[in-house]
């Protein structure tokens, strides 16, 4: 939405989402998909966030998600 060009990051993420689903490697593959999910929510929150009118919004919505995900990791 930027107006970059996304090949770059598509690719990372395809890698680090193989690597988490490969066996032997002893890496959880919950971790990856969750640092996916939350990576996309932070650019989320910056990307609608970026004209000055709406940057308030920024810290308190990255603070809300940064609680949001330390309890979801309480609850499980």
């Amino acid at each position: 939405r930027l107006g970059g060009n996304a090949t770059q990051i598509l690719v990372l993420v395809a890698l680090n989402l193989a690597i988490g689903f490969l066996p032997g490697f002893n890496i959880a593959w919950q971790a990856h998909v969750g640092g996916l999910i939350g990576g996309f929510l932070v650019g989320l929150i910056y990307v609608e966030t970026r004209q000055p009118q709406r940057r308030r919004w920024q810290l308190p919505l990255l603070v809300l998600l940064c609680v949001i995900f330390v309890a979801l990791s309480l609850i499980h």
